[in-house]
């Protein structure tokens, strides 16, 4: 492709009025079918505003993927932040991914370093708590603090950061919590000391069809023109988000439809055109966890994803695929790290529900066990074509 050609696709029409609409991370102006989780959480906060000593409140939002739980906390932090500010209370609002902040001392550290601008180091994980806390008295600010994937966390931690109140008193702790997790994975931390310190559990059910069709027409209507797509075909992607139990797989049906027209010179989109964008999408895989693995996860995975299509079996071993790992790692010109960690990458994304591992006895063997690595609600090659695509981005 020379410069005129490269310059020519930038003035290609575009199907999308608002492509960013469509993203995983997008929080709409509008929050649709979703106003009685709202209307408890704004029940359980506005106390804040109301009260002058600003209590402590913890609630949690549960159910199972594509069913708005990160939507949900994310518009309601955002509007209450801002109806806060105009009762005169200055809220911080921050929100946190434990895919990404593995660690209860990763999210704390994180925010010293943004309002006490430190590292950290030197101190322990309450230290630099009552570091943060002294600085929202002293700015006479309060913080909401906005958790996802809160499962990813050891229960300890869990209740260290529910037990803040608690632990450094409530006239202190300038501070509550919203956390966010699937059912099922909150099932596996949850004890009956946690439950005590939460003010409200509130359980999110999938959409059924009418929502499912009134909450994609309106996302359409902001990411794509007028005509692209009509209601018919909404109907169609309205009745997979019901079978699926998942709007996510909606939403990345249309953007994938928007994407093949951009991509064709095509001006509308088809049932064809929905059909296959359905049969590319995964509805129960999360592709947005992909995105945010660390380069060596990254790495690991794609052996394992190698060394099952290479073995053309449901499963592999963890030797196998460390063994496609260290030839990934030469031929991106990358250090590979030992089998021991590599290990650990496996057991990491197992825990991120990406794969499953099982350990089995060597049949040949009187003493002895290996490690079995299989993949969840995705076929290797379409994983493979994924991966690929992002290591190319990174390492070339």
């Amino acid at each position: 492709m020379d410069e005129d050609e490269f310059r020519k696709q930038f003035m290609k029409k575009s199907v999308f009025r608002q492509a960013s609409s469509l993203d995983l991370s997008y929080v709409p102006e509008k929050l649709m079918c979703r106003d009685e989780a709202l209307k408890t959480l704004i029940f359980n906060y506005r106390r804040i505003m109301e009260e002058k000593e600003q209590p402590s409140v913890n609630c949690l939002i549960l159910g199972k993927g594509g069913v708005g739980k990160t939507c949900t906390a994310r518009y309601f932090g955002k509007n209450f932040r801002t109806i806060a500010i105009e009762n005169d209370v200055k809220l911080f609002l921050e929100y946190f991914n434990c895919i990404n902040f593995r660690s209860k001392s990763k999210i704390i550290r994180e925010l010293l370093a943004k309002y006490q601008h430190g590292s950290g180091r030197g101190f322990s994980d309450d230290e630099a708590l009552k570091l943060i806390l002294s600085q929202l008295i002293r700015e006479k600010g309060y913080m909401l603090l906005i958790i996802d994937e809160i499962h990813l966390l050891k229960p300890d931690e869990v209740l260290a950061f529910l037990d803040i109140a608690e632990t450094f008193g409530h006239q202190n702790a300038k501070l509550s919590l919203l956390l966010i997790s699937r059912s099922k994975d909150w099932m596996i931390i949850e004890n009956e000391r946690i439950l005590s310190r939460l003010n409200e559990k509130i359980q999110l059910k999938p959409y059924d069809f009418d929502e499912s069709q009134q909450i994609l027409k309106y996302r359409s209507e902001l990411a794509l023109k007028e005509n692209v797509i009509d209601e018919e075909l909404l109907i169609i992607v309205s009745q997979i988000v019901v079978d699926h139990k998942n709007m996510r797989h909606g939403i990345e049906i249309l953007r994938k439809s928007g994407s093949y027209c951009d991509k064709e010179g095509l001006d509308r989109i088809t049932a064809d055109i929905i059909r296959e964008a359905s049969n590319d999408v995964y509805p129960t895989f999360r592709s947005d966890i992909i995105d945010q693995l660390k380069d060596q996860e990254l790495l690991a995975l794609y052996g394992i994803v190698r060394s099952l299509i290479n073995n053309d079996e449901p499963f592999t071993l963890v030797d196998d695929a460390f063994e496609e790992y260290n030839a990934i790692c030469e031929n991106y010109s990358i250090e590979p790290h030992v089998k021991m960690s590599f290990r650990k990458y496996v057991r990491q994304l197992t825990q991120l529900k990406i794969m499953a591992s099982k350990t089995v006895r060597i049949e040949e063997a009187t003493r002895g066990r290996h490690l079995e690595i299989t993949l969840l609600d995705i076929p290797a090659l379409k994983l493979a074509e994924l991966l690929e695509d992002i290591l190319q981005r990174k390492f070339n």
